[in-house]
């Protein structure tokens, strides 16, 4: 007991510590850096600027003071302002990329002259630069304070942005790609923070800013699909590229929008989040507020110790008889500062974009959805067509490129379409992603899902690089590569079918539209060549009720489509394709491109809430009650397909071996099959003595069936 107590005095020593310093080491609003002469932080070594836009280089000095700035390619300025990087050498035998180019653009030295503004702020506008492998410095003085920065190169800029999926850094070929990522004009810097206001600079909580050039051994510390997109852009652009990583891991999409935008959203969902978070804010810009929360949690860590002294004399006890460890004394959590909170609204995008939004960028490619499947996916409606317009009014570009990584597939396979259709928050993002985007000519939806699997992180990232890297080149930069699958077009309703139709991808069709009449899977989506199953079709009727569906390539005159149809829907209105959380749909064009997941109703989509405690209670019970009609649908569908499917079986089976005989006996032992299930199962027969008449009936069912099964075995078979 004695040692009992000596621990619980640590203990409660170590709490008193752990309050003092959550009370004083808060997160805290940035500094105002502005007496430091310097420039921003994301101007750094090594370095990419965008080419073909005006280059803005800023920073901070006193306010007031003269400030010039000096862009060169000139060795001798450059070597004068700053002591040149020295590589490091362990006198190893070790071979690097140099890249050699034939009559470079020449970027003449020029300096421009600026006067930091009354914040501190002073920027400089250059006029556009070609691409460039050339070494660049950049030079900055003030008075007698001088910042300069080498090694810096002109390019492509991306900035990344999202959640996990965009920041992990593993994937299942790295131990192939990293001996050979040896691409030094592929440029990466990455951060990750969050604050509820936008700032001018990145954070003073960050460290300082570093670009890496791409090598074996930097791989390791770049983002797989970040790094893979660069890749692929540098080898066939022949330019620098440099990639700006800010994911972060579980975040929301109202993370990635300008707050300004999300205040314009008039929904009840985002403004209770909003003045949610604003209340929240609010007490920790108020140290008093703050001084009584954290004396509440000190209360409750007493509370909790109070009661672990209590219990844990006979805990030890029962835990020692056991063989076990004496439990652990677990303090409530100390409470975060919702200021810098993990996915805040504009949280995101206040800490990582506005503090560059004056650079010049080529596109913003954007990964994120995960996280608003649990739930989140009706307030996702209006929160993602918003992350565009942010990026676009931060960075003053209303036509920048955006290109929206869609979500791999993940979690249960071949999940029937009755329930699938219901609460698979993975289809509902990539629908809300594809609607949104539909008529913006600067975006692209990029379909990843075969690259998917049983984990949230698939490993297979290769294809998502891929994909997003053609993506840019075709639209961005007007390349002539294939970079998807056809894209649904229209549909017609003929009959107990519908003919979905396509359209043909602008470097297929030039390259193909020679051909008449070619092989299908030239022209139009397919598994793969061959006649092969199409899979990935749903069906519903005018009572919105989907169930799986067969389809096959057709052509109506001389237009190639795929005709949907199921046994079980005669008047169908709607189809969907791919829609599921890990969707079986197999549908591809030429290089093996997915064909992006659709849908051509417009219907509603079941309500996935989580704004508060009491929307997720009674959208989860409404969730639960849906999917449990949906099981019971897809048994009732399974059973139905049946009576179709089981008289064309035993036609196959029996009139090419065994001929009409067979067919017959085969059809009898269905009855009698059935028969049997009535009489013999105990449940049924208990339950069936209660109605003679039925049993009666039965009995001369039986009697009938057996007469005809004996006159059956008088038949002849027919071959």
């Amino acid at each position: 007991m004695l040692k009992t107590a000596k621990s619980l005095r640590v203990l409660s020593f170590l709490t008193l510590c752990v309050v003092a310093m959550s009370a004083t080491n808060l997160p805290a609003a940035p500094k105002d850096q502005s007496p430091e002469f310097r420039m921003a932080k994301i101007f750094a070594d090594n370095m990419v600027l965008q080419q073909g836009k005006p280059i803005k280089i800023w920073g901070w000095a006193k306010p007031g003071s003269g400030v010039s700035v000096t862009l060169t390619q000139d060795s001798k300025i450059g070597s004068a302002a700053v002591a040149p990087i020295v590589e490091d050498d362990k006198g190893e035998y070790s071979v690097t990329t140099v890249y050699v180019e034939k009559n470079p653009p020449k970027l003449a030295t020029k300096t421009l002259q600026t006067k930091a503004d009354s914040k501190g702020k002073w920027l400089v506008k250059f006029d556009p630069a070609k691409a460039s492998f050339q070494p660049t410095w950049v030079i900055a003085k003030s008075g007698e304070a001088s910042a300069a920065i080498q090694d810096v190169l002109i390019g492509e800029v991306w900035v990344c942005a999202g959640q996990s999926n965009m920041g992990w850094g593993g994937f299942n070929q790295k131990d192939r790609e990293g001996p050979s990522a040896d691409f030094p004009a592929l440029r990466y810097v990455a951060w990750e923070d969050s604050w509820y206001q936008p700032l001018d600079e990145i954070s003073s909580r960050r460290k300082n800013i570093t670009w890496r050039k791409c090598s074996s051994e930097s791989i390791n510390s770049m983002a797989a699909v970040p790094y893979l997109f660069g890749m692929y852009l540098q080898r066939y652009l022949k330019v620098p590229v440099g990639v700006i990583n800010v994911a972060r891991g579980g975040t929301l999409g109202q993370a990635w929008c300008l707050r300004s935008e999300l205040d314009s959203i008039d929904n009840k969902i985002i403004k209770t989040v909003l003045k949610d978070y604003d209340a929240e804010t609010a007490q920790w810009n108020d140290p008093k507020q703050v001084e009584k929360i954290m004396a509440e949690w000190k209360k409750a860590c007493d509370a909790k110790k109070i009661e672990f002294a209590k219990t844990l004399p006979k805990a030890a006890a029962e835990a020692k008889a056991k063989g076990r460890r004496a439990p652990r004394l677990r303090l409530p959590k100390a409470p975060g500062d919702p200021r810098s909170g993990w996915s805040p609204p504009a949280g995101l995008f206040n800490a990582t974009i506005m503090p560059i939004r004056d650079l010049g960028v080529g596109g913003v490619l954007y990964y994120q959805g995960e996280n608003n499947n649990f739930n989140c996916w009706t307030r996702y409606e209006y929160t993602f067509p918003k992350i565009a317009v942010s990026f676009r009014k931060a960075f003053g570009d209303e036509k920048l490129p955006f290109g929206c990584i869609s979500q791999p597939g993940w979690g249960n396979f071949g999940l029937a379409p009755e329930i699938a259709t219901i609460a698979e928050g993975y289809a509902i993002v990539r629908d809300i992603q594809r609607r949104a985007l539909a008529k913006d000519p600067y975006s692209g939806m990029i379909a990843t899902y075969p690259s998917g699997n049983s984990y949230i992180h698939p490993a297979h990232k290769r294809p998502v690089g891929e994909y997003a890297s053609l993506w840019a080149l075709a639209n961005v930069y007007k390349k002539p590569v294939v970079h998807r699958g056809n894209m649904y077009k229209k549909m017609d309703v003929v009959g107990d079918k519908i003919n979905v139709y396509f359209d043909s991808d602008p470097i297929v069709y030039e390259k193909w539209k020679h051909i008449e009449r070619n092989a299908f899977w030239q022209v139009l989506p397919c598994p793969r060549e061959g006649n092969a199953e199409i899979l990935g079709f749903i069906i519903a009727g005018a009572d919105r009720r989907w169930y799986p569906a067969k389809a096959k390539q057709i052509y109506v005159g001389k237009t190639a489509c795929i005709s949907v149809w199921s046994d079980l829907v005669k008047e169908p209105v709607a189809v969907r394709y791919g829609w599921a959380n890990w969707p079986t749909g197999n549908l591809v064009g030429r290089g093996r491109l997915p064909a992006p997941t659709f849908r051509t109703d417009d219907w509603p989509i079941p309500e996935g809430l989580s704004y508060s405690k009491e929307a997720r209670a009674k959208a989860s019970e409404k969730l639960a009650k849906l999917k449990a009609i949906g099981l019971q649908q897809a048994i009732d569908r399974k059973i139905r397909q049946l009576i179709f499917d089981l008289p064309k079986l035993e036609h196959e089976l029996h009139m090419k071996n065994g001929g009409l005989k067979a067919l017959t006996a085969s059809k009898i032992a269905r009855i009698e099959g059935t028969i049997d299930e009535l009489q013999k199962d105990p449940w049924i027969s208990r339950n069936l003595s209660k109605y003679p008449e039925l049993v009666a009936k039965l009995k001369a069912a039986r009697a009938a069936i057996d007469a005809v099964k004996a006159e059956a075995q008088k038949i002849e078979g027919k071959k």
